[in-house]
């Protein structure tokens, strides 16, 4: 995502107040980990960052709310299985991550919506020229991981979006520090190919997709 996007202007339009009255009023049929106070306390502490991680894999904001909402539920559900509440974050960021990419799975949709586009438009350099090429690296960038195998975009999403060690990072999804180190690896030499120019990057997609189906 290009660095001139500002981060709260994207959750600015997001009505997080609303999402948590349903995770914790609409979901009554449901038995949850701790009290109102605790959960409503790690929700405002947690929901910027678990959005904008689910923003950072779908690029769209209503399937950025779902996701999020999602990752809610199911960690408020599940809270009990975690040791540790001050982990509770990089917790988060993982189911956000895979809520986020089995709801762009479903959508099938990886281009930005009108509205954010011409938000990206208001907050690019004033060239046209300019405005054109940043919207194009970021859609670009978001199809390269959209044609990662899941687990590659989710080590991809963990480590250069929110920034957690290869160590916290195994500990969270329950592998060997070398494995996420060799999927790291692996997963950013698909980007790197798939972002070359135009004019080879068919090729190098056709490579990945045939590696990927054997």
């Amino acid at each position: 995502m290009p660095s001139r996007i500002k981060y709260d202007k994207i959750l600015y339009n997001c009505p997080y107040l609303d999402l948590l009255d349903k995770i914790l009023m609409g979901e009554g049929r449901i038995k949850l980990a701790m009290d109102r106070s605790t959960l409503e306390q790690l929700y405002h502490q947690h929901f910027p960052k678990t959005y904008l991680t689910a923003y950072m894999v779908t690029g769209n904001a209503q399937l950025a709310e779902d996701a999020a909402q999602e990752a809610f539920l199911k960690a408020f559900i599940n809270l009990h299985t975690l040791k540790e509440i001050t982990k509770f974050g990089s917790w988060i960021s993982v189911i956000a991550t895979n809520c986020a990419i089995d709801i762009l799975r479903k959508n099938k949709r990886i281009l930005l919506t009108d509205s954010e586009e011409k938000y990206m438009d208001s907050n690019c350099e004033n060239s046209p020229e300019v405005s054109w090429e940043q919207k194009e690296t970021y859609q670009e960038v978001r199809k390269a991981l959209f044609l990662l195998e899941p687990e590659d975009r989710e080590i991809l999403v963990l480590k250069y979006f929110n920034e957690l060690s290869i160590q916290e990072i195994a500990e969270l999804v329950s592998l060997p520090p070398g494995t996420i180190k060799s999927r790291l690896f692996r997963a950013r030499e698909k980007v790197r190919k798939l972002l070359q120019p135009k004019g080879k990057r068919k090729r190098h997609i056709n490579k990945v997709n045939k590696a990927s189906s054997t």
